[in-house]
């Protein structure tokens, strides 16, 4: 990717994209952003928002909202209206392609950032050059744990997580949990894991386009999967229990058709590029 001429390497860029996404959640993401800016002490840092609504009452509204909250921690805003919706993964490599530094940070518009999560974040990163990627733990507006890390997924795993029944997600419990990772210990403050979410991941950026961003292949569902998978052959992937989210997103299946087609046409994907897992 393309990058502006840069004299000297900013410590941290962050994007994201949105599609009609909701802005209030946007606007708390924003604040939370300025907090963890501030509490990290970095003094300027470049967040590059992809609309990709291709709405001009909708994308004025995303241009004021950034406006308010301009210079909030020494953020730097760009907004930059898509012409064409090419997918998420997409999205984040045009913000990429705008920017460069030592690490990025990709956020999804529906997560909320703790105070301490990017100071966190950015010393875990600096004290080993080893890590490709740095995952938050995250938690439900209500408080409660979600499990964003991930093993690798089998068919069966993601049909019951997308369309079974309470009762009968209860009886394969066990399974479920496996893929969440609820049952593997943490030792000290961060864990390896296979598998990051893509709605908050800080990536290490020479590995990033060491592997050449995301696969623009996936419209939407599984870009963060491949992400890691090839992230995974540079460096490691941890979780870090140090840092922590809300997130308001998820649920795929309770989005409508259209999430559910893409949901599946991207596990096809996934599954031909990595190899079909039936069961477990």
């Amino acid at each position: 990717m393309a990058l502006r001429p840069s004299a000297a390497l900013p410590e941290l860029a962050i994007s994201v994209v949105l599609y009609h996404s909701d802005l209030l959640l946007f606007e708390r993401l924003l604040v939370s952003l300025g907090a963890a800016l501030r509490q990290a002490d970095l003094s300027f840092t470049e967040l590059i928002c992809i609309d990709h609504s291709q709405d001009p009452d909708y994308a004025g509204r995303v241009r004021a909202l950034c406006d308010r909250h301009e210079d909030a921690g020494g953020l730097n805003i760009e907004c930059i209206h898509a012409e064409q919706n090419l997918g998420y993964g997409a999205g984040h490599n045009i913000a990429l392609s705008r920017v460069n530094s030592h690490f990025h940070l990709l956020l999804n518009p529906d997560v909320e950032l703790d105070k301490c999560a990017l100071e966190v974040a950015l010393e875990t990163l600096r004290s080993d050059s080893t890590l490709a990627a740095v995952a938050p733990i995250g938690l439900s507006p209500s408080g409660d744990r979600e499990y964003l890390a991930k093993e690798y997924p089998s068919v069966l795993v993601l049909a019951l997580r997308a369309f079974a029944p309470q009762w009968l997600q209860r009886r394969f419990s066990g399974m479920l949990a496996r893929y969440e990772m609820r049952e593997m210990p943490v030792e000290g403050s961060s864990r390896p894991i296979p598998i990051a979410s893509g709605c908050c991941m800080w990536v290490r950026r020479e590995y990033f386009d060491g592997v050449g961003g995301f696969d623009e292949g996936y419209f939407l569902y599984f870009e963060d999967f491949d992400l890691s998978l090839r992230l995974s052959r540079l460096g490691t992937l941890i979780e870090h229990d140090g840092i922590e989210i809300i997130h308001h997103g998820g649920k795929a299946a309770q989005k409508g058709w259209r999430h559910i087609w893409w949901f599946s046409r991207s596990a096809i994907r996934f599954f031909q590029s990595w190899g079909w897992r039936w069961f477990g």
